[in-house]
C-alpha cells in the first residue's frame, strides 16, 4: 500500500483500513500487508522523488510484490513516473483517482481502480436548499497541487449553474489570512471548502484538520464534498466513503491475486456516494433537517426519548405537558450555553496549540489601558523570564538597534491605517544569539472611533533568512563556475584574441626601429606605427578587460545595460571561437538603445551560454549552412526581445519540456545547469526565456527583459 501522504491524512488511513480489512477477511492464503508514505504534500521537488524511488527499489528490488494499491491523488503519478525503476511489470490498483486526471495519465493495461467522481454540483445544491435566501457564496482552496485542480473544477462548476452567486474565491492565502477572512464571512453567505494541502507560503497542511479550524471560526455554515470533514464542524456535502473506496479496491487485488488478469478489469466507480450531514452543524446554523434531499444520510445525531418510548412518552405529556415544556426550554438553554463555552474554549486551545507549533507567537495591546497579552511562546521567542513585565518596551527592548526604528514605525503604521503591517526584524537574545522576527500587526477600532486596538502575530523566520542567504550564496557560485566553465572551452579562440594585437604590436615596434636605425628617418612612419601600437594595445586590453568582467566572483551592484551593446561585446569576445568553427554570424539589433536595469555580467552570461548551445547545435550542419542570426526588437507591453537562431538539427521531441530541468543535458560532456541557470537570471531579471523550433530548421531562444529609463547620473 502506496501512501501519497503520511499518516496524519485521514482520506487515506480510511482507505487503507477498509482495504486492509477486507483483504484479511476474503483472502484464502495468509497475506504480507506492507505500507509505505511518500509525504508528497510536503515534499514536491523531483530531487526528493528521486530518493524515494530509489528507497523503494532498494526495498523491494529483490522481492517485488505482487500487487500494488495506491493511497491518495499523487501517488498514482509517482508510480507513473518511476515505474520503469520501482515494479516495471507489478500491476497497480489505484484509488483517489479524478475522472480527468485518469483521463490525462493514459494508463498501461495492467493498472486498474477507483475512480472518485466529485461532484461539487450536487454538494452546492445541498448548500442552496439548506439556505435558499443565501445569495452570497466563498469558495475556500489552497495553493497546493490538487488545490489548484480543485480551484479551476469551482471555477467551471459555479460558472455553469443557472443559479448566480455573488462569489468570492479565497484561494491562494496563507492560513493565517484565511483564517482572518473566513472570521469576517456574513453569517447568512454559503461557504465551499474544498481542499488546503498546502498556503501559499509553501507550508503543508491536513485538509480535515484545516476544515476543523475554519468551521470553528466561520459565522456562516460551510459545505466540502470529503467525507473526512465531516465530524470536524461542517454541514456535510455529496459524498463519498472513503472506507467503501478501501473495501472495492481490496477486491480487485484479491481477484489480481487469485491469477485474473488486471487488464480485464475495468476501472469504475465508486457507487456508495450520497448526501451526508453533520447533524450537530445543522443545530449549530439553524438549519432545517427537513429541508434535506431525500435519503440523506444524517450523522451524530443523537436518539430522542421519543423515538425510543413513544408510548410512555406520550401519556406522560398529557399529563405533565407544561412542567415538560418548561424542564425541556431550561434543558436546551443550559446544553446550547455549555457547548458554546466548550466550542470557545476548544477553540481558543486549539489556535495556541497551533500558533506554537508553527513557531508563531499570537498578541493583543490597547493603547489606553497599556496593557498588552501575548501567548507564553511570545516570550520565548524574545527571551524574556516568565516573571518579567508584559509591556510594549520591553519587548521593543530587546530588537535589534539597527532594526528599532523599523519596529517602530510599522507598529505606529498600524494604528494609523486599517493594512496589515508586516515588517522583519533581528531579536538579540539574552544570550547574545541573534534571530528573525516577523511581526505581523493589524488596528481595530470599535464603534468606527480611532483605533485603539493592536493585534498580530511573532513568526520565528531565522531558518528561513538563513536558508535565503545559503541559496544566493550557491547560486552566485555556480553563476561563477558556468562562466569560467564556457571561457575554458572558449581558452584557444581567445587566446588567439589576445595574440593577434600582441603581434600587430610586436611588428609595429619592430618597424620603429627599423625607421629609427636610418640615417633621416621618416617622423611620419615612426608615428603612424606607434599609434597602431597604442590601438592593438588597447584592442588587447579591451579582451583582458572583458575577461575579467566574466571571471570576477561576489555580489554585483543592479546597473543600467545598454542590450544592444551587450550583444555586441559578446558577439566581440567570441569572434575567433565563430571564425574557427567556420560560422557566421548576422546581426540586426534595432536603432533604438534598449535599456534594462539588472547585472550586465550575468545577462552576458546568459547571452553567451545560447550562443554557444547554438554553437554546438551546428557541428553537424554543413560548413555553407553555418549562420546565426542574432536580432533585438522592442514591443508595445515595455520589454525588449533578445532572439538567438541557429541552423541546427533543431529540439528533439523527448528534449522538449525538458531542457530547463537541472542536470538534463544533450550534450556527451555538459553539466545540464546552463539553461536552468539562464532561466534563474533572466527570471531574478523581470523576464522570461523560451526555446523553439524554427519552421524553417534550427532552434530560436528568445528572452524577454523589461525596458527601464537609464537613472540620471548612472546613464
Amino acid at each position: 500500500m502506496l501512501h501519497a501522504f503520511n499518516y496524519t491524512f485521514p482520506a487515506t488511513t480510511l482507505i487503507a483500513d477498509g482495504a486492509r480489512k477486507r483483504l484479511l477477511e476474503r483472502s484464502p492464503q495468509p497475506l504480507e500487508i506492507d505500507a509505505d508514505f511518500l509525504d508528497l504534500a510536503r515534499n514536491t521537488d523531483a530531487e526528493y522523488e528521486s530518493r524515494i524511488a530509489m528507497f523503494l527499489l532498494l526495498k523491494y528490488g529483490k522481492r517485488p510484490p505482487d500487487v500494488v494499491i495506491t493511497l491518495g491523488s499523487a501517488a498514482l503519478p509517482f508510480v507513473v513516473r518511476h515505474r520503469d525503476n520501482i515494479a516495471p511489470n507489478v500491476p497497480v490498483v489505484f484509488t483517489a483517482i479524478s475522472p480527468q486526471s485518469y483521463s490525462a495519465l493514459r494508463l498501461p493495461p495492467n493498472i486498474t481502480g477507483i475512480v472518485s467522481e466529485f461532484s461539487l454540483d450536487k454538494t452546492l445544491a445541498l448548500a442552496e436548499r439548506l439556505q435558499p435566501e443565501a445569495t452570497r457564496l466563498f469558495v475556500i482552496a489552497g495553493s497546493g497541487q490538487v488545490d489548484r485542480r480543485w480551484q479551476s473544477v469551482a471555477r467551471r462548476t459555479i460558472e455553469d449553474r443557472e443559479r448566480k452567486f455573488e462569489v468570492t474565491y479565497l484561494f491562494d492565502r496563507s492560513h493565517a489570512k484565511l483564517m482572518e477572512e473566513v472570521e469576517n464571512i456574513p453569517h447568512d453567505a454559503i461557504v465551499l471548502y474544498l481542499t488546503f494541502f498546502a498556503d501559499n507560503g509553501g507550508r503543508a497542511f491536513v485538509p480535515a484538520e484545516v476544515a476543523g479550524s475554519l468551521a470553528a471560526v466561520s459565522p456562516a455554515p460551510l459545505y466540502a464534498p470529503y467525507d473526512t470533514y465531516i465530524g470536524n464542524g461542517i454541514v456535510g456535502g455529496f459524498v463519498e466513503t472513503f472506507e467503501s473506496v478501501g473495501v472495492r479496491a481490496a477486491d480487485m487485488a484479491l481477484q489480481i491475486l487469485a491469477g485474473r488478469d488486471p487488464a480485464t478489469i475495468a476501472p469504475e466507480t465508486n457507487p456508495g456516494q450520497s448526501y451526508r450531514v453533520d447533524h450537530r452543524a445543522l443545530a449549530r446554523w439553524k438549519l432545517q433537517e427537513s429541508r434535506l434531499p431525500p435519503d440523506t444520510v444524517v450523522l451524530f445525531k443523537e436518539p430522542t426519548i421519543w423515538s425510543e418510548h413513544r408510548g410512555i412518552v406520550s401519556a406522560a405529556i398529557l399529563i405533565v405537558a407544561l412542567q415538560s415544556l418548561v424542564v425541556a426550554a431550561l434543558l436546551i438553554q443550559r446544553r446550547r450555553r455549555l457547548r458554546a463555552e466548550n466550542l470557545l474554549k476548544e477553540s481558543e486551545e486549539r489556535m495556541t496549540f497551533a500558533a506554537a507549533a508553527a513557531n508563531i507567537g499570537l498578541w493583543q495591546f490597547d493603547r489606553h489601558r497599556n496593557e498588552l497579552w501575548t501567548t507564553e511562546h511570545c516570550r520565548a521567542l524574545f527571551g524574556l523570564a516568565r516573571d518579567a513585565p508584559l509591556t510594549r518596551d520591553a519587548f521593543l527592548s530587546v530588537v535589534h538597534p539597527d532594526d528599532l526604528q523599523t519596529a517602530t514605525q510599522s507598529l505606529q503604521k498600524s494604528f494609523e491605517t486599517e493594512q496589515p503591517a508586516i515588517s522583519d526584524v533581528r531579536i538579540v537574545l539574552p544570550g547574545g544569539e541573534v534571530r528573525w522576527v516577523r511581526m505581523r500587526a493589524r488596528s481595530r477600532s470599535e464603534g468606527g472611533s480611532r483605533p485603539d486596538h493592536l493585534g498580530g502575530i511573532f513568526i520565528d523566520i531565522t531558518e528561513q533568512k538563513s536558508a535565503e542567504a545559503e541559496v544566493a550564496l550557491q547560486r552566485r557560485e555556480v553563476e561563477h563556475l558556468m562562466r569560467v566553465s564556457v571561457l575554458g572551452e572558449l581558452s584557444g579562440s581567445i587566446a588567439h584574441e589576445v595574440n593577434q594585437p600582441l603581434t600587430a604590436i610586436l611588428s609595429n615596434a619592430q618597424a620603429a626601429l627599423h625607421l629609427l636605425a636610418q640615417d633621416s628617418p621618416d617622423l611620419v612612419e615612426i608615428r603612424d606605427a606607434l599609434e597602431d601600437i597604442v590601438h592593438e594595445d588597447n584592442r588587447a586590453g579591451e579582451v583582458i578587460h572583458r575577461l575579467r568582467g566574466l571571471l570576477k566572483k561576489g555580489e554585483r551592484n543592479a546597473e543600467n545595460v545598454n542590450i544592444n551593446d551587450l550583444v555586441r561585446s559578446t558577439i566581440s569576445l567570441l569572434n575567433s571561437e565563430l571564425i574557427g568553427r567556420d560560422i557566421n554570424v548576422r546581426l540586426d539589433l534595432e536603432n533604438s538603445a534598449f535599456f534594462t536595469r539588472g547585472d550586465s555580467v550575468q545577462l552576458q552570461q546568459v547571452l553567451l551560454n545560447l550562443v554557444m548551445n547554438a554553437m554546438d547545435a551546428m557541428a553537424s550542419t554543413p560548413i555553407t549552412q553555418r549562420s546565426i542570426f542574432v536580432s533585438t526588437r522592442g514591443d508595445q507591453a515595455g520589454m525588449v526581445d533578445v532572439r538567438v537562431k541557429d541552423q541546427g538539427h533543431g529540439i528533439g521531441p523527448k528534449e522538449n519540456g525538458h531542457l530547463f530541468e537541472p542536470f538534463y543535458t544533450t550534450k556527451d560532456h555538459g553539466l545540464g545547469l546552463g539553461l536552468p541557470l539562464c532561466s534563474t537570471i533572466i527570471q531574478a531579471h523581470q523576464g522570461k526565456l523560451n526555446l523553439i523550433n524554427d519552421e524553417g530548421g534550427g532552434a530560436i531562444a528568445v528572452f524577454s527583459l523589461p525596458i527601464q529609463q537609464p537613472e540620471m547620473g548612472n546613464a
